[in-house]
């Protein structure tokens, strides 16, 4: 095989492939907006609230995480 039988079929392989995609997505572009306009718009329920949760300050554990993260960076600086 030459170059341009090699460069002729990469083209029709190019062709094949990207023509087969744009055919799918125009499919399933047309699908969808079929059946946007079959299905009703179903009626939107506004969500209810949930109860705030009070974040619990408990200062032990806010104590321990800054204790962990400080220890954490500590070792990470110690490494390099």
């Amino acid at each position: 095989m030459n170059i341009d039988q090699l460069l002729l079929q990469s083209l029709q392989l190019l062709g094949l492939g990207m023509g087969s995609v744009f055919v799918i997505l125009s499919l399933l572009i047309v699908i969808i907006k079929l059946v946007a306009k079959l299905v009703p718009d179903a009626e939107m329920v506004p969500a209810t609230s949930p109860t705030p949760v009070i974040a619990s300050t408990d200062m032990k554990h806010v104590a321990a995480i800054q204790a962990a993260i400080h220890k954490y960076r500590r070792s990470r600086q110690s490494n390099s």
